[in-house]
């Protein structure tokens, strides 16, 4: 059982109210004040799993629908009574009817996300059979609707008509002559809910009629005139039976919610239970908190753990790791407001929200123990009223934690055993921390006694035990900057710390010879071991900057790798997504296209038996034209690599471009502005306009000849012997590159077959303007290898041929050098 004063002392209250403030219901809120902890670490593991899917919930931006829920637990109890509920009150229990049944509604449609809590919507019954008709009777003022029932609606009608001629006769009252000279003013009015006049008193023998009051002067009398009694009189019935009905209608819908008293009672105290996961879910969320491992055993593992009411009050939090074996006490020590006592406050809490299935302000993976018993001490102990000093209220509090604390519980000490002597403090503090530790007790202690700092540093076991075997007691201290002079609320585990007070006495503006003295006071050996600590705590302080400067370069650079590959990904995405439109588009457009030739295609056929060509091509020059689909779709021809040639430059056996033809070879310059072409073994005349220089044939050639001359100097220099060229190329024949596009493949064929085959092949190769072509045709018998190379011989697009290297086939190639 934890006291009130640690509640208090570690914050619990603060933490209870910011919980509280969150829920959306007020049964929710006075739940989160009133419950106590969890008892079973079961139930705390359940609540935290549930706030877990809470928050996944809220990721989805789907939370919980809990608003417009009101608290009608008075009304129900009521019309358990047999008690007629009044309208507000009905519309009240309807509208919580509607939204208990939408969040139930949610929970079912979200089960695959959150399961726990679809189970517990199922506690809520169906009440559209109650709500909806309740709902349809009012309005958005909340008044009854006239078709709230068969009868209502008529009933009023009637009683407007009556007003209506209520307010008619009254109107006409005033302008009549015997009633008009002893008005007071010229208006009517109600007393009583009957319709009056404002007669002045001198005029009251003169009105006959009924006098339902005077004005505060005593100069008005409000008078009933008889002619209207009447009137008045069936309005007031009228009245009466419409507010019969009314409370008729509410007594049948009372009646309609007292049958399922205990349906709306177990989803009120669903929504309730919701409401304080939701609200734990949204705290957990504004803190980043994590769900924690929640372990029987009563140890402590902390990462990253951080103050939740200082991240609550959007206050600067430093996170620190905190450990703490089962049984064992973690000593820490290090210089004043240096953040010890929030590392132990944070622990506390930690505890507090653990029992409560609340998430940790930690990262994932942080692991608390069940402490059942929570105990502190911390704070000034001092006490007037009970006339205790600040030792003796400190040995008060510990006196009960030795009286009451035992395994399982958390003892948190803040300055233990301060207020006395430093060397008697110091010795009895130990010895109560022994016998805390003895009776198995996890313990968070901070100190300033090197004593307790020597503690954590040996091993306290008994006698005997394994030296593998836990130690009891453990350092741990908070940094301090000595360049700054300031604390840096890191906590270091495993090492003790400096107390500072020499540096902290200097940032507070004490004078550099009392501090000074005071060194020199303290003696060169405690002196050093101060320096000692210090220095030390500021290497690591160093190394953890560098260690946290190098991780946040890490995380840049995954952050940067991240964003390339959603780039990538969107481009991708992009790209697939233009392909497909593309991809449509063209289909489309081919479909066209080919309704286009269709129809001509069908058109010459209409017209074949008696058309001419002429007529032919008048229908197919259609496709040609630039409106057509066919003509559109055409693929560009890439434009030829040449220059118009002027005719000086059309020489004999210059290669030149013709745009219908290729590449060809110039034979003789004719009149009349034309040239004769040679393409493959066959001539042609084309006008002059239409040629062009084949400059890239040119230069390529020239290219191979510089490179040619090039070798065959090499080759000279190396034999000492000079190497005749045949039209730029060495005697030999060197080929270029044997490739696919090179070489063509006659093995099989009849050599009519074959013959037919290189042809072809020597007329794309002229076209296409290549060098070298290779002529596989095997060894065999021979015969085709011995045909094949003396078509080639006469061949006229062959400049000379020469059988295959080795690397190029051999024998079984024959290699043919094609005229430029």
């Amino acid at each position: 059982m934890t006291a009130a004063k640690t509640l208090e002392d570690l914050g619990w209250p603060t933490l209870v109210d910011h919980w509280a403030k969150r829920c959306a219901t007020r049964r929710g809120e006075a739940h989160v004040r009133t419950s106590p902890l969890f008892e079973s670490i079961d139930d705390a593991r359940a609540r935290a799993a549930e706030i877990t899917e809470a928050r996944k919930l809220s990721s989805l931006a789907a939370p919980l629908p809990l608003g417009s829920i009101s608290d009608i637990a008075d009304a129900i109890a009521r019309v358990r009574k047999s008690a007629a509920l009044d309208a507000p009150e009905l519309v009240a229990v309807a509208t919580t009817g509607r939204s208990l049944s939408r969040l139930r509604a949610h929970l079912r449609e979200h089960v695959a996300v959150a399961s726990r809590l679809a189970t517990r919507g199922e506690a809520i019954s169906d009440l559209g059979h109650v709500y909806h008709p309740i709902l349809e009777a009012f309005d958005a003022d909340g008044r009854l609707v006239d078709h709230a029932s068969d009868a209502l609606g008529p009933l009023r009608r009637a009683l407007a008509s009556i007003k209506a001629q209520l307010e008619k006769s009254m109107s006409g009252l005033l302008t009549d002559e015997r009633f008009a000279p002893y008005l007071q003013d010229a208006y009517y009015t109600q007393r009583e809910d009957r319709y009056v006049l404002p007669i002045r008193t001198d005029g009251k023998g003169f009105v006959h009629g009924i006098v339902h009051g005077t004005s505060q002067s005593g100069q008005t009398l409000f008078i009933e005139p008889e002619e209207i009694v009447d009137l008045n009189n069936r309005a007031k019935l009228a009245e009466a039976e419409v507010l019969d009905e009314e409370r008729r209608i509410l007594a049948k819908f009372s009646g309609w919610v007292a049958e399922e008293a205990d349906a709306f009672e177990a989803a009120l105290a669903t929504a309730e239970t919701l409401d304080v996961i939701a609200a734990a879910a949204i705290m957990g969320d504004d803190t980043i908190s994590a769900e924690p491992i929640l372990d029987d055993a009563p140890r402590i593992a902390l990462l990253h753990a951080r103050h939740p009411l200082m991240l609550l009050a959007e206050r600067r939090c430093v996170a620190n790791d905190v450990t703490v074996a089962a049984g064992a006490t973690l000593l820490i020590s290090g210089p004043n407001a240096g953040g010890k006592t929030v590392a132990l406050k944070t622990v506390g809490l930690a505890a507090l929200m653990a029992r409560a299935g609340l998430h940790l302000t930690a990262e994932s993976g942080s692991a608390m123990g069940w402490f059942p018993d929570v105990r502190s001490d911390i704070g000034d102990a001092q006490s007037l009223e009970n006339d205790l000093s600040t030792f003796s209220g400190h040995m008060v509090n510990l006196r009960e934690l030795l009286a009451t604390a035992g395994s399982g519980s958390l003892v948190l000490i803040d300055e233990i055993a301060v207020g006395t002597d430093p060397e008697q403090g110091a010795a009895l503090a130990q010895a109560v921390l022994e016998a805390l530790a003895d009776r198995g007790v996890t313990a968070i202690v901070t100190t300033h006694y090197e004593r307790l700092k020597e503690l954590g540093a040996v091993d306290q076991l008994p006698p005997g035990q394994a030296t593998d075997h836990p130690s009891k007691f453990a350092n741990a201290s908070v940094g301090f900057d000595l360049a700054r002079l300031e604390p840096t609320f890191k906590l270091h585990l495993g090492v003790p710390g400096s107390s500072g007070a020499l540096a902290v006495a200097t940032r507070m503006g004490i004078s550099n010879a009392i501090v000074e003295r005071a060194r020199e006071l303290m003696g060169p050996q405690i002196a050093k071991v101060e320096d000692l600590l210090a220095s030390v705590a500021d290497q690591r302080r160093r190394i953890e900057e560098e260690r946290a400067a190098l991780l946040a370069e890490l995380e840049a650079a995954e952050a940067e790798r991240a964003a390339a590959r959603a780039f990538r990904e969107r481009s991708q995405a992009r790209f697939e997504k233009q392909t497909r439109a593309a991809h449509g588009e063209t289909l489309a457009a081919l479909k066209a296209a080919r309704r286009e030739i269709d129809e001509v295609r069908r058109e010459v056929k209409a017209r074949a038996a008696m058309a001419t060509i002429d007529d032919v091509k008048d229908v197919t020059r259609r496709l040609a034209e630039p409106g057509s689909t066919v003509a559109r779709l055409e693929p560009r021809r890439p434009a030829l690599p040449g220059m118009p040639a002027r005719p000086e430059q059309l020489t004999p056996g210059a290669p030149v471009i013709v745009p219908n033809l290729g590449r060809v070879e110039v034979v003789e310059l004719l009149a009349d502005d034309k040239v004769e072409v040679r393409v493959g073994s066959m001539r042609a005349t084309v006008p002059i306009k239409d040629v062009l220089l084949d400059s890239h044939r040119n230069a390529r050639r020239a290219g191979l000849e510089t490179r040619a001359k090039a070798e065959a100097r090499a080759e000279a220099g190396a034999t000492g012997a000079p190497v005749q060229l045949v039209d730029g190329v060495p005697a030999g024949g060197r080929a270029t590159a044997r490739t696919l596009e090179t070489t063509v493949d006659v093995r099989g064929h009849r050599v009519d077959e074959a013959v037919i085959q290189i042809d072809r092949f020597v007329d794309e190769s002229l076209l296409a303007g290549r060098e070298t072509i290779f002529v596989i045709h095997g060894h065999g018998t021979g015969a085709l290898k011995k045909a094949v190379r003396a078509h080639l011989q006469t061949h006229k697009g062959i400049d000379k041929l020469r059988a295959g290297e080795p690397n190029e086939g051999g024998d079984g190639v024959t290699v043919a050098f094609l005229k430029g």
